[in-house]
């Protein structure tokens, strides 16, 4: 019976960890040892001493399992089912079922930055537009001095926006993402005001682009998204980015008309959204996984 399970449990496509209530290891099969690059004899050895941040060892002190949970694991993306094994009611151990998504969502990060680029450049052309035209109608009008000084003006104002950013920010993704979406407030009527004290020189440890990437993008596209329909004669969307030795923080505010008091409870729930068949309830959900992962360490 044994040879049997063990041969089960190794034919499986997912990866497969179980501890007793002392967190010693009592089954870690072939696939998770491939997941987690693990060589050699791992039963009977402490979970924390193979992989430190499996989160499983905390599911010995609960009465629940916890299903299809998104979590970084040696700087990979698990998706884990971990569930306590118990016996009387007494739990005596747990095991997690695991698949490793980090390559697919990779695949969906490239496929995402693709979508954000092309509609960057989408809104850019149609910005260029608008002042094409500016121009040319100042020009058919004779006002030559008018239309010199608007072309001044607008190369001025995005070499210095471009000149703050770069010298503020230390990543040319997090940089190219602020600048369209400045672009496309701009195309909506929303102005995004940055900070003049923000500061990113490095990212926090565990955390790179791709993270602050998704958490600043969502974050404006849900202030967009807000003032989109508000009555405010004025939008505006706040940014500031500040960091020291030991904390980063992002705020972002604008003057919309605010979350619900009777939702704030829900907004990081998978699959919760405010905006009906136009949202997909994953934004603020990942946001929360990856400060989650971030004050975990």
């Amino acid at each position: 019976m044994l040879v049997e399970r063990t041969a089960a449990f190794n034919a499986m496509h997912e990866g497969v960890i179980a501890i007793d209530n002392n967190q010693a290891i009592t089954i870690f099969n072939e696939k998770a040892k491939q997941i987690f690059n693990i060589n050699g004899a791992v039963i009977g050895k402490n979970i924390n001493d193979i992989i430190h941040d499996t989160r499983l060892p905390e599911v010995l002190d609960r009465t629940s399992p916890i299903f299809n949970q998104e979590i970084s694991v040696q700087s990979r993306n698990i998706v884990s089912n971990r569930v306590p094994i118990k016996i009387a009611g007494k739990t005596i151990g747990a095991v997690a079922i695991f698949q490793d998504r980090t390559d697919v969502t990779k695949l969906a990060e490239e496929l995402t930055s693709v979508k954000a680029f092309v509609e960057a450049l989408r809104v850019q052309n149609h910005e260029h537009m608008n002042k094409l035209h500016t121009i040319a109608g100042l020009i058919q009008l004779g006002n030559l001095d008018e239309a010199l000084h608007y072309i001044f003006q607008i190369t001025e104002e995005q070499e210095e926006l471009t000149r703050f950013l770069t010298k503020h920010i230390h990543d040319d993704n997090l940089v190219g993402l602020i600048l369209s979406k400045i672009s496309l407030g701009r195309e909506l009527g929303i102005e995004l005001i940055m900070d003049k004290y923000t500061k990113l020189d490095r990212f926090p440890a565990d955390l790179d682009h791709h993270d602050f990437v998704l958490i600043i993008g969502n974050l404006i596209e849900n202030s967009f998204a807000a003032l989109k329909h508000c009555s405010e004669e004025t939008k505006q969307v706040y940014l500031s980015i500040y960091q020291d030795e030991r904390h980063c923080q992002i705020v972002l505010e604008d003057n919309g008309p605010g979350i619900p008091e009777d939702i704030h409870k829900d907004i990081f729930e998978y699959g919760f959204t405010t905006k009906g068949a136009e949202g997909s309830g994953i934004g603020l959900y990942l946001i929360d996984q990856i400060v989650k992962k971030r004050m975990a360490k």
